[in-house]
């Protein structure tokens, strides 16, 4: 059934949209895979050769088409063989996406999120199971500096590793918060502000809870607590507090917290590299 025709002449049907739609999301995430390694750079000089091949097309350089087409051939050979790892890779990981069901899994791949999120929940989990006591912040839009001031600045990669590293017993900074924002560990070692007077409901609670409710009342940040007595972990927003979270509804809460901001961040971040390549040309 036709939709409507295309400048007059070419009929457009509704297989033909999803068609379209369907080949843009595979060669979307096509890219996603292979996005920071050297089969990006490859299938970028992919794309100019098929423009020089539509060019030489158009203007009937039969050589020039003649070439180009043998040389995809060969091409196409040669990727297999000199990106092996790559395609291995992204086989892989393609194949643990399907494996866990998780849809949440693929579509917050683009934006890294969920690799982030994962990484604090397994940090989280292990120190829960060995009751490690821990106080982690996530800054959201309301800055922290005062807080990360009187801590040890890092501007850190996030990781589990050195999350957990920076709450191991008798470590320097074991005893203060760790704040991280939405693209690093920001700082460690932190001091939180406590409550004023005895708050309402605070008698069971001990010196960790009773700061991450402090800074979650005067800002927007989520506080991540894991006691040191029971390995329970909590959470702070505002003026609620969660006890007794699994790593699933955890990692829940930290999309919720960091969704739109993330993308903002992403979104910024790619209009920065736009810029600096107009500047550049010019």
């Amino acid at each position: 059934m036709t939709l409507f025709k295309l400048f007059g002449i070419i009929d457009v049907r509704m297989a033909d949209i999803l068609d379209v739609l369907l080949i843009s999301v595979i060669l979307y995430y096509i890219f996603l895979l292979f996005r920071g390694t050297r089969a990006a750079q490859m299938i970028f000089g992919g794309f100019l050769l098929i423009l020089a091949w539509l060019i030489a097309q158009w203007w009937e350089l039969h050589t020039l088409v003649w070439m180009l087409s043998n040389l995809a051939t060969l091409g196409i050979i040669a990727i297999v063989i000199l990106f092996q790892p790559e395609i291995r890779s992204a086989l892989t990981r393609i194949g643990q996406s399907v494996s866990k069901v998780d849809l949440r899994n693929i579509l917050f791949h683009a934006s890294g999120l969920d690799d982030i999120a994962q990484k604090i929940c397994t940090a989280v989990q292990d120190l829960a199971k060995t009751k490690t006591g821990a106080l982690i912040v996530l800054e959201k839009r309301v800055g922290l500096k005062n807080y990360a001031d009187t801590g040890e600045y890092l501007d850190a990669r996030i990781s589990s590793r050195l999350l957990r590293a920076l709450f191991f017993p008798n470590s320097a900074l074991h005893d203060g918060a760790v704040i991280l924002n939405c693209k690093s560990i920001v700082a460690a070692g932190c001091i939180l502000p406590m409550p004023t007077g005895n708050a309402e409901g605070d008698a069971g609670y001990g010196m960790r809870h009773r700061a991450a409710k402090a800074l979650a009342a005067e800002s927007d940040a989520l506080i991540i607590i894991v006691s040191e007595e029971t390995g329970k972990i909590s959470t702070a927003y505002r003026n609620n507090l969660r006890r007794g979270l699994t790593p699933k509804e955890l990692k829940a809460e930290i999309f919720r917290h960091w969704h739109d901001l993330f993308n903002e961040v992403i979104e910024e971040e790619q209009t920065e590299g736009d810029n600096e390549a107009v500047e550049n040309k010019v």
